[in-house]
């Protein structure tokens, strides 16, 4: 009975106009009957469990009351999300070319910026050479008497010219006062060229291409992944 009802009620607001489109306003009925009574059953199944009704009449009645207070809900939220929609979707065509365009040229901008960002922390991080100051070894490796082993510091070049059997190095820095810098990754044909370039990737924040600064210096050291 419940089920001749809710199609009876679904030819009824078939004839309602909610948008003024056709299919939208199709799609707003037959969203609505759906979790409208979906959610009745769910509703009335939990009054059952809890002894609040006890006859299949009763429950009936109380589905039918539920679904339509359930339907008129959602019929309103669903009339206006399409109105809204619609409303979006009805200026002229210039003014989505503008909006596109300053949306792209900020998130250009944001791109820019974070760039610049990233690079003056890794210029900054690198100003200052500490490489004589030995790095500091921890209570628990005393401790544990274990043997620190410090990698030998060499140049960029000196590590390419190892390494020759790879197609790129990622190096680091062994400054311990250099926080922020990741890794530099370099590739060997950069051997060919006067200056050092490569991948430097910062501390949360991407890998953006650029000067290796002292790369002729003996600070640096393989990277260990």
């Amino acid at each position: 009975m419940f089920t001749v009802k809710k199609y009876v009620i679904g030819i009824i607001l078939g004839t309602i106009i909610f948008s003024g489109i056709a299919i939208v306003d199709d799609l707003i009925v037959k969203l609505s009957i759906g979790v409208a009574a979906s959610l009745a059953f769910s509703i009335v199944g939990s009054f059952y469990t809890a002894g609040l009704i006890a006859s299949r009449a009763d429950g009936g009645q109380a589905r039918l009351f539920i679904f339509l207070i359930l339907l008129a809900f959602f019929l309103y939220i669903f009339a206006q999300i399409a109105k809204g929609i619609i409303w979006l979707f009805s200026f002229p065509i210039w003014i989505y070319i503008v909006l596109i365009s300053v949306g792209a040229i900020f998130l250009i901008l944001i791109m820019i910026n974070n760039y610049k960002i990233a690079k003056k922390k890794y210029t900054k991080q690198l100003t200052v050479d500490v490489s004589h100051i030995p790095r500091p070894v921890t209570k628990e490796a005393i401790n544990e008497n274990k043997t620190i082993v410090e990698p030998i510091s060499k140049t960029i070049r000196e590590l390419l010219q190892e390494e020759k059997e790879r197609n790129y190095i990622l190096a680091t820095t062994n400054n311990p006062y250099s926080t922020g810098l990741q890794y530099v990754k370099v590739y060997m044909n950069t051997l060919k060229y006067p200056n050092i370039k490569g991948y430097i990737k910062m501390d949360h924040a991407a890998a953006f291409w650029g000067d290796i600064f002292y790369a002729d210096d003996k600070r640096w050291s393989i990277y260990d992944q």
